[in-house]
């Protein structure tokens, strides 16, 4: 049953066609800021982590974000702030779901081998 409801999520989620590229992807709900620069430009916005592996988070952007741009995830109470690169970009009915890998292990991640 638990795997039907895991399905269900992935199927109803704007990153989901991006998270069928990482088996190990659990959905989550983790809102939080992400912080980038472009050509000198910082960048940054608020959206929800939909997926998540031990070393990845995927989430759905409106940033022009590219393959190895490097990003700072952050959420609201401080306990997440990771610096991430970009390891897949999606486009998918308007919208850009977004996968980056931390550059280093995150000790307090919800996510754990």
């Amino acid at each position: 049953m638990a795997h039907q409801a895991t399905a269900a999520t992935r199927s109803n989620s704007s990153a989901a066609g991006l998270a069928q590229f990482f088996p190990e992807a659990s959905p989550v709900r983790i809102p939080v800021r992400v912080v980038g620069l472009k050509q000198g430009v910082a960048l940054s916005e608020e959206t929800v982590i939909e997926f998540g592996t031990p070393q990845e988070a995927l989430f759905t952007s409106t940033l022009p974000l590219e393959f190895e741009d490097l990003i700072r995830l952050e959420n609201a109470d401080g306990s997440l702030s990771a610096e991430a690169k970009v390891v897949a970009v999606q486009y998918h009915e308007g919208r850009t779901a977004i996968a980056a890998r931390f550059v280093r292990e995150i000790a307090n991640w919800i996510i754990k081998r």
